[in-house]
């Protein structure tokens, strides 16, 4: 995660070798700011492009950006966050809105649609306790094909997740 901040004090001139910028790893501290593009203040930044997992505008505050991506690093290797982008895409309309709900998102270690039937009718009992002599005969296929279609699931390589 990075972040391209320019001094906005020092405009390009043609003729310049480059921009009064430079790449910054997330989170972003303010004293290395200061020291490679001779900034005082956070208003004398503005942010010309980015690399992360959530967008941004030009005048997003640094430790917005900084709390963004802490949250990003707690859930790096989880399973909900390697399918972040998927995840938000689906079922939110900002990041923001997406780390209010995370909690609320069910990871289902599953491959497919007839797996999360399965593990859903034996060992969630969403149909209450069926007895073990009919659970042979339950056409798991049939069933996950419906949960695939259903808005509330998301299939991935990582696994389905679930959003109520």
């Amino acid at each position: 995660m990075r972040v391209y901040l320019l001094n906005n004090t020092k405009p390009y001139r043609e003729g310049d070798e480059e921009y009064s910028g430079a790449w910054f790893n997330c989170p972003v501290d303010f004293e290395e700011i200061r020291e490679k593009i001779g900034v005082e203040h956070e208003e004398q930044i503005e942010i010309a492009d980015y690399e992360l997992p959530f967008d941004l505008h030009s005048d997003t505050q640094l430790w917005e950006i900084n709390a963004n991506c802490r949250m990003v690093l707690e859930l790096e290797g989880t399973p909900i966050g390697n399918e972040m982008k998927a995840i938000q895409q689906k079922w939110f309309s900002s990041f923001e809105e997406f780390i209010d709900h995370k909690d609320e998102i069910r990871y289902y270690d599953v491959g497919d649609g007839a797996a999360l039937a399965e593990y859903l009718i034996r060992e969630e009992y969403v149909f209450g306790e069926i007895p073990h002599e009919l659970l042979k005969h339950i056409d798991y296929h049939s069933y996950g094909s419906e949960l695939e279609m259903d808005d509330r699931y998301l299939f991935t390589t990582s696994g389905v997740f679930r959003y109520q």
